[in-house]
């Protein structure tokens, strides 16, 4: 193995409950209900995608500006106040760090946001690599993300090992010729699409540190 890659929402931070409730709050500031169903329908989608859909699946009448304007409002508010990392990920980090392996990041979150967050937790220094959101065209599950992060890292995608938490972020490690990809499971996705998208096998965060024990 020459390198890792982690996806960084749901895998390294505990995000998802984050996202789940700054949409809840904009949703319910229209009068709309939010669910687990619609936000598992944009897990894993770079936002420039997910709003619009999200704005359909709503039924939001108003303009996509405003909307967006809404969300990154209230995705601030919650993210300053509730933001964490998940249990066990700084120990897989530091494991593949002693190592001498690389490591990077795949991340459908744009750049401004993801730097926050990582220097917030003070993870960013682990990565010799980062590529996110708003540096591709094609979000997950296009594979144009991975392929750029394994150029970067100049290795083949027979010597790396994925972490994803979304079946968009596990096809798109697939497309690009990963064959170890691991899906990560938390209380708003579900392992069994996971598994349908082609991951390897399903773990929990904590575990992540495990498994690289046994495969480094």
């Amino acid at each position: 193995m020459k390198a890792v890659i982690f996806d960084m929402d749901g895998v390294l931070m505990d995000t998802e409950p984050l996202y789940f409730e700054a949409y809840r709050r904009v949703a319910e500031s229209y009068g709309k209900p939010y669910t687990e169903d619609i936000h598992k329908r944009i897990m894993g989608i770079p936002e420039r995608e997910s709003l619009p859909i999200l704005m359909e699946s709503l039924k939001i009448e108003d303009s996509p500006e405003n909307f967006k304007k809404k969300v990154h409002e209230e995705k601030k508010r919650v993210f300053s106040e509730l933001l964490k990392e998940n249990p066990g990920v700084r120990e897989a980090l530091a494991l593949v760090k002693r190592k001498g392996l690389k490591l990077a990041l795949a991340t459908s979150t744009p750049q401004r946001e993801a730097i926050e967050r990582l220097k917030k937790l003070q993870l960013k220094d682990f990565f010799n690599v980062m590529v996110f959101g708003d540096q591709v065209k094609k979000g997950k599950p296009d594979p144009e993300i991975y392929l750029l992060v394994l150029k970067r890292l100049n290795v083949d995608p027979e010597g790396v090992i994925v972490f994803e938490d979304s079946k968009s972020g596990v096809k798109a490690a697939l497309r690009a010729g990963i064959k170890e990809v691991y899906g990560v499971v938390h209380s708003l996705n579900d392992g069994r699409t996971l598994l349908e998208a082609g991951a390897k096998m399903l773990i929990n965060p904590e575990e992540i540190a495990s498994i690289l024990r046994e495969v480094l």
